[in-house]
């Protein structure tokens, strides 16, 4: 692939744009952050709640049915007694984490940035 990867995008404009879609799927305000706690490992409801905290229980459900619509989550409930509710990334959840990954490397190098240069 010689081409340069802007130029793979869809024309401005246009209404259907990928990355655009992308982002707007995981632009949820806690989303990120759900997404980094399930890199490290599965969690349990609870779990996620606790390490999440201010987040809500009815935020962080809503987070979580939206991220297992669009495929980047798996919950599965466990057959013990509390009937407990894993998370997981799924496949494609995982394959997103190297990109996460690199949109954090480049926000920690260009955070401020744009306010010292305007300054």
């Amino acid at each position: 692939m010689s081409e340069p990867i802007a130029s793979l995008w869809r024309l401005p404009g246009t209404q259907d744009c990928p990355v655009a879609d992308t982002l707007k799927s995981i632009g949820g305000k806690h989303t990120p952050r759900v997404l980094h706690c399930l890199t490290a490992r599965d969690h349990h409801f609870l779990e996620l709640q606790r390490t999440l905290k201010p987040i809500s229980r009815k935020v962080l459900t809503q987070e979580l049915r939206h991220l297992e619509e669009i495929g980047l989550v798996a919950r599965t409930e466990t057959d013990d007694t509390h009937r407990r509710v894993r998370y997981a990334l799924t496949p494609k959840g995982r394959s997103l984490t190297e990109i996460l990954g690199q949109v954090y490397l480049w926000a920690v190098e260009h955070h401020g940035s744009d306010a010292a240069s305007a300054a």
